[in-house]
């Protein structure tokens, strides 16, 4: 108890009080700590050294609240959506977030980069208390936050998602993906393909649901292939699936909504004693960077995370740089097969 009062009396470090420190006024302090020397206005070397060491020793923390009510550019860059990152292992957005710092981190004015990890409810804003410069969506933003984005004018960029009518977006060509990997499929030699559908609670909606079911069966009968029953129903018990697509109506491939669904059909395949890629092939969309490190070696369909990061990155900083005129786009990737051990010719 008397830690916690000790801390909460604790003295929070003033401007004036590192001008007090280094023996200068407090505008010359603000000046150096926020890089707005010239025009008019210039230290020496030693008292710029003198005022750095004195907030150095103070502990001094800038107060983002009023530091943005004051600059005009606060060279920071929210992300928001960040507890997609966290979903579930080898998430395409922790490869999306990294590439997004990487990028910022490069660029010529240096950017923070800040990530919300926080649930929100529907009608509050996502946006943090402190000004920005941009702003990242994972996926998508509830109305509020989009509202908020559109009337304060502030450039933001949405990855894997739609955007407002000031917003861009970079996403991946789903039903591009679907079509090859069904074309693939069908010149091994694959006569009954299942999908394995999945509906995380975060992408109710999501277009990519719709945009990958849709264009298998579309494939499906361009190509006279028959369907495997479940693909119209959430994936629930990989097992049953199987047992259902699989040991009852002879499919000999399954294409997975991600890679979760594929990394359990795996296992059950495994233990009803299906054999990969003997008896089963096994696909999912997924990404390159986490594929990588991911055993077994599934066949994916790669989202081109890194490129979406990057490429929404850029667009973002050529958006700030331009202040509001540059044109709202959006970019989509081409989708790229990439076939590993988990995928053969079906057998004879």
């Amino acid at each position: 108890m008397k830690d916690s009062k000790m801390q909460n009396n604790r003295k929070v470090t003033t401007l004036n009080d590192v001008a007090t420190e280094a023996g200068v006024n407090k505008s010359t302090v603000s000046r150096i700590l926020n890089n707005r020397l010239g025009n008019g206005f210039s230290v020496t070397e030693e008292v710029r050294k003198r005022v750095l060491a004195a907030a150095e020793k103070l502990s001094y923390r800038p107060n983002l609240i009023a530091k943005g009510l004051t600059l005009q550019t606060t060279r920071m860059i929210h992300i928001i959506g960040g507890r997609y990152a966290l979903s579930d292992l080898g998430n395409i957005y922790q490869t999306v977030v990294n590439s997004v710092t990487g990028i910022m981190d490069c660029s010529e004015d240096v950017f923070d980069v800040t990530v919300d990890m926080s649930h929100h409810d529907v009608q509050s804003s996502e946006l943090p208390p402190w000004k920005i410069d941009g702003a990242i969506i994972l996926a998508r933003a509830n109305s509020s936050t989009l509202r908020e984005l559109e009337d304060s004018q502030i450039p933001y960029v949405v990855v894997n998602g739609p955007a407002g009518k000031s917003g861009s977006s970079v996403v991946p060509d789903d039903e591009c993906g679907t079509k090859i990997t069904i074309q693939y499929l069908a010149e091994l030699g694959h006569l009954i393909i299942a999908y394995a559908n999945s509906r995380p609670d975060y992408l109710v909606g999501h277009s990519s649901l719709a945009d990958r079911h849709q264009t298998y069966l579309r494939e499906m009968k361009k190509l006279g292939l028959s369907v495997a029953p479940g693909h119209d129903e959430w994936l629930k018990s990989a097992e049953e699936f199987l047992t259902a697509a699989v040991i009852e109506n002879g499919a000999t491939v399954v294409l997975a909504y991600g890679h979760m669904e594929g990394l359990n059909l795996m296992q059950a395949a495994h233990k009803l004693g299906i054999t990969v890629p003997g008896r089963l092939s096994v696909l999912c969309f997924y990404d390159q960077q986490a594929a990588a490190a991911m055993s077994p070696l599934l066949s994916f369909i790669d989202l081109r995370s890194s490129d979406m990061g990057r490429i929404a990155a850029e667009l973002l900083l050529k958006h700030i740089k331009k202040s509001g005129d540059a044109e709202p786009t959006t970019i989509k990737l081409a989708e790229e097969l990439v076939i590993r051990s988990s995928t053969a010719s079906p057998q004879k």
